[in-house]
Parts: structure tokens; sequence; C-alpha cells
């Protein structure tokens, strides 16, 4: 073989790897371009799930907030509705007492209003019959006199109570008087005639009148002949 035909073997061969060296050039760029694109598709892949992440993430947050609200509200409504079951149990039973209050007031009054009728039941058993010793002896007696024994007589009887002495001025003037003038005739004190009148008014023995404070006689207790 010539050298010239060594030469152009040569240049074949070298030829041939230069080919070859740049068919693998092109798939070595082809396959870093695929590369390339794979590795931004699993970075956008990697951005989407850091995003869905993140939203996942406040949303499990919000609903942790919402979740701690919600207890916190209930523990709210039921503390208030414990309050309320409390203030409702208070309620009723400060009803019971003042019913209670109420009913003793009025077991009291009835008392006091059966002890008066009895006692004005003897004062006038015993006006009648100091009439009648009056028609009997046929002495002219001194009304003066004998409304002064009947004073005397209620006065005792009663031990001075608010009521049998208001009872009397009413019964004595015959027309209706101002509270102020009760108190100041009879010398009890304020507090007295009033709770007094207001036994008086709940027995229907007088009527009150509450802005021009004037209380009359509206039954004849006494029962005068």
């Amino acid at each position: 073989m010539t050298e010239k035909e060594k030469m152009l073997e040569l240049l074949d061969e070298f030829k041939n790897s230069i080919v070859k060296l740049m068919d693998e050039r092109e798939t070595l760029d082809s396959e870093v371009e695929e590369l390339r694109t794979s590795k931004r598709e699993a970075e956008e892949k990697a951005w989407a799930a850091e995003e869905q992440i993140t939203e996942l993430t406040n949303k499990h947050v919000k609903a942790e907030n919402a979740r701690d609200k919600a207890k916190a509200d209930l523990a709210a409504v039921k503390e208030e509705a414990s309050g309320l079951s409390a203030k409702a149990a208070e309620a009723e039973a400060g009803k019971s007492e003042a019913q209670e209050a109420l009913q003793r007031e009025r077991d009291e009054l009835r008392r006091e209003m059966d002890e008066i009728n009895e006692q004005l039941g003897r004062v006038s058993e015993l006006y009648r019959e100091a009439s009648a010793e009056k028609e009997a002896m046929a002495e002219k007696v001194d009304i003066s006199d004998l409304l002064a024994i009947y004073i005397t007589l209620i006065e005792t009887l009663f031990y001075g109570k608010p009521h049998a002495r208001i009872l009397y001025t009413l019964h004595d003037v015959k027309t209706a008087i101002t509270r102020k003038n009760i108190q100041s005739s009879t010398g009890i004190q304020p507090a007295a005639v009033l709770k007094a009148v207001h036994d008086l008014v709940a027995a229907d023995l007088v009527s009150y009148d509450e802005d021009s404070q004037e209380v009359m006689l509206t039954k004849d207790v006494l029962r005068r002949s």
C-alpha cells in the first residue's frame, strides 16, 4: 500500500471518527435538553406541590383557629347558660321567699285584724252596756265624757297600736285626713303610720289616695248605735 493510500485511509477513519463524535454530541445535547426539560417539569411540580402544601397548611391553620374559636364560643355559651341557670334558681328562690314573706305578712295582718275586731267587739259591748245603764238610771250622761271613756278603753285595749289610733281618729273627724295630719295628731312615727294605713287599706277598712295622701274611713268598725 502506498503512502497516499495510507493517508487516504487515515483520513477516512478520521472523518468517520468526527462524524461519530458529532452524532454522539447531538445525542448528548438531546439528552441534556431532555434532562433540562425534566428538571423544569420536576421543579414546576415541586413548586406546585409546595404551593399546595402552603395552601393546605393555611387551611389547616384556619381550621385550627376556627376550632379553637368554636371551643371558646362553646365554653362561653356554657358559662352563660350556667350563669342564667344560677340566676333563674336565685330568682325562683327569691320569688319563693317573697311569697312566703307576703303570706306571713298577710297571716299577721289577719291575726291583728281578728284581734282588733275582737277588741272592738268588747268595746262596743261596753258602750252598749254604758248606754243601757244610762237609760236605766234615767241620768243624762255627757257624750263627751262617754267618748273620753271610749277613747281610754280603745287606747288601753290596743296598747297604743297605730291601727286603732288611726281608726279612732278617722271615726272622730268623719272625713278624709292627710297622712301628715294623722302623724301630727297621733304622734305616731311616719313609717308606722304609712304601714298601718296600708294594712287598713288591705283590710278594706280605709281608702288611701297616693297622690293627695288622704286617708278616709270606709267601714264603721265601732258599730256605734
